[in-house]
């Protein structure tokens, strides 16, 4: 099975920004994320652990999602949803201001190299985010075997208008544990959990809202205003790319999808503040007019890049026919 096919996935192009949590998921009176679930050993104990709140997991690796997911479907959770994004993009694309009780990190990845800050939930945009999406008295949760890592976050909280109590502690004990966490402690290594309160509201601008797939979407139906080129004149399209903000897009192969020869498949990856997405548009010839737009077979979220590819590819195609 394809992670998609699991019930407990969530598909992007079936859910509208920021997610409607009681719509969805039913009236659970608490809301929590688990962001890098890994294989999902903890993330599917936790959840059972706490049957009274909704647990939604975000992770970056298929993976580790299929993993995820083959261990909902052996015990049928009904209360843990998983998708595949980053967290440090989407956290604050998905949900509206104050809807989680609970955000919870175990082990990530520090990411020590410094061409790598931008990657940690040190940076200011990620605590941002976090900020904004806790409800008030809603906690953060980081537990990680490195010092240095947990004194960072530390300090770039602490300096965080919405969380001046942040703390760290060690020596503590928790119901529900990683498998490298129980390894560790009996290996007698330190493990640091840092905690943060939010106590003061906080806001962030979205980038995906007010977007969805319909039709009458413009900016993800586009068409050129002349008929689609043929095969041959696409070969400009490999490797061209375009950028703009933190937003970039590049076009790879192209395959023909129909039999008439009017209809195209552009392979795109697009990238919105390191979030990458991979996905195919869809070229089609309607009479004198091509249109441009997303493959119906495409799950991605509507961010800034997809748009932008969007619109880049629909002019290109114009400038190449006469």
């Amino acid at each position: 099975m394809k992670y998609f096919d699991y019930e407990n996935v969530l598909s992007p192009r079936n859910l509208k920004l920021p997610l409607d949590l009681k719509r969805l998921f039913g009236g659970l009176p608490k809301v929590a994320l688990e962001i890098g679930f890994g294989n999902g050993e903890y993330t599917v104990k936790w959840a059972a652990a706490n049957p009274d709140t909704l647990l939604i997991g975000l992770e970056v690796s298929f993976a580790s999602v299929t993993r995820c997911a083959r261990r909902i479907a052996d015990i049928e959770l009904s209360n843990l949803k998983i998708l595949c994004a980053d967290a440090r993009f989407m956290m604050k694309e998905l949900f509206a201001d104050e809807t989680l009780d609970r955000v919870m990190m175990n082990f990530p990845c520090p990411w020590p190299k410094t061409r790598h800050a931008k990657r940690r939930v040190t940076a200011k945009a990620f605590a941002d985010s976090l900020a904004a999406v806790l409800k008030i008295g809603g906690v953060f949760e980081l537990v990680t075997d490195e010092g240095w890592y947990a004194k960072e976050a530390l300090q770039a909280l602490s300096r965080h208008k919405t969380f001046p109590s942040a703390a760290i502690e060690e020596g503590f004990s928790r119901p529900v544990t990683t498998k490298y966490e129980r390894k560790w402690l009996e290996m007698g290594k330190d493990i640091f959990r840092l905690t943060a309160v939010k106590e003061k509201k906080f806001t962030v601008r979205r980038e995906t809202w007010g977007f969805d797939w319909g039709e009458r979407d413009m900016p993800l139906h586009m068409k050129t205003g002349k008929p689609a080129p043929k095969e041959e004149e696409l070969a400009f399209l490999l490797g061209a790319s375009g950028a703009r903000g933190d937003a970039r897009w590049v076009f790879k192969e192209h395959y023909v999808a129909g039999g008439d020869g009017k209809k195209f498949l552009v392979k795109t990856v697009s990238i919105d503040d390191e979030f990458e997405q991979r996905y195919y548009l869809q070229v089609t010839e309607r009479g004198d007019n091509a249109l441009v737009k997303p493959d119906d077979t495409a799950k991605i979220f509507l961010t800034p890049s997809v748009r932008l590819a969007v619109e880049d590819l629909t002019r290109r195609l114009a400038e190449v026919v006469p």
